[in-house]
């Protein structure tokens, strides 16, 4: 399908850190958006003033049935940032609802709907696969154990309850490498000012994918319309932890200071500290055997995309 004039996407979580670059790229484009938001005023604001006759709002308190049926694709980005506090029994409940609600919401509007849009393209992660030290994780591969793990076999499950209205594909996503938000929009500044520390042993796998990409993969799945299930949307080339903050503190031109051990790790974060240990070395496996071409292979060149000044 060619993009054209008059077809609606509709962004769940649109006010995020991907789903602002989201926003913009499918203006761009000259699509039409739908952002489902919790908080309209805000979203104006964060949206740059609704983006004029290019943007709708909607709540989730609105009729979401009719935004849906009207509209090509459905983009589920919804969810609480897992790294922004201790997983307590209430920040858990906090991350599963904040997922599985508007997942739920979206698949029965998306059900209710006498035209379904042609594809439900929702978030997840490869937390999915869990701690799993040296192993290459594909899309074949098992789920993994953990909080993380059961949290995006949950989330990918609600998401799934689409399939019998319209294709289905989840995109487990690596950790999102740009400017304005996610890993870097809280460690970069960091590491500009006193430089680079190790989590843990810094032989765990982390996998990691450029935003530029990741919009990529997007219209790309978007736009072909065979692809479902599953989806590994990272880096070809996934690094060690070491290896990510060594480049990352020689980009910043300052020192890595050592390692912080795991056990202080766990101390100071609590369970969360998995978010920094657990070796996830996961590939895109089934993008590249479709012919998907990454733009953000070497990780230096998509810091500096990032915005992260180089040498």
């Amino acid at each position: 399908m060619n993009n054209s004039e008059g077809t609606t996407v509709v962004i769940a979580g649109a006010t995020g850190f991907i789903g602002r670059a989201l926003v913009e790229q499918c203006i761009q484009r000259g699509l039409r958006v739908v952002a489902i938001v919790r908080d309209a005023e805000r979203a104006r604001r964060v949206l740059g003033g609704g983006g004029g006759d290019a943007i709708a709002l909607l709540t989730w308190k609105d009729d979401l049935g009719r935004a849906v049926a009207a509209a090509d694709t459905v983009i589920n980005l919804c969810g609480e940032n897992v790294a922004a506090g201790r997983w307590t029994a209430k920040r858990k409940a906090i991350l599963r609802s904040s997922r599985l609600g508007p997942t739920t919401q979206l698949v029965r509007a998306i059900a209710a709907a006498p035209v379904a849009p042609r594809v439900l393209i929702n978030a997840s992660a490869v937390g999915y696969y869990g701690n799993r030290d040296l192993e290459t994780l594909t899309e074949d591969s098992s789920k993994g154990s953990g909080f993380l793990a059961d949290l995006c076999a949950e989330w990918e499950e609600a998401a799934q309850g689409a399939e019998p209205y319209c294709r289905v594909v989840r995109l487990r996503l690596g950790v999102v490498l740009g400017a304005g938000g996610g890993m870097l929009g809280k460690l970069g500044p960091i590491v500009a000012t006193v430089g680079a520390i190790i989590p843990g042993s810094g032989r765990q796998w982390l996998s990691w994918v450029a935003l530029t990409d990741v919009l990529r993969v997007i219209e790309w799945v978007r736009t072909h319309g065979m692809m479902t299930g599953p989806l590994n949307v990272t880096s070809p080339e996934p690094v060690p932890m070491a290896d990510f903050m060594r480049v990352l503190a020689h980009q910043y031109r300052r020192p890595v200071w050592g390692r912080l051990p795991e056990p202080l790790l766990r101390l100071a974060l609590g369970q969360m500290a998995t978010t920094l240990t657990d070796s996830i070395r996961a590939v895109p496996a089934r993008l590249m055997a479709e012919g998907f071409s990454f733009d953000a292979v070497d990780l230096a060149s998509a810091l500096r995309a990032a915005g992260v000044p180089g040498r």
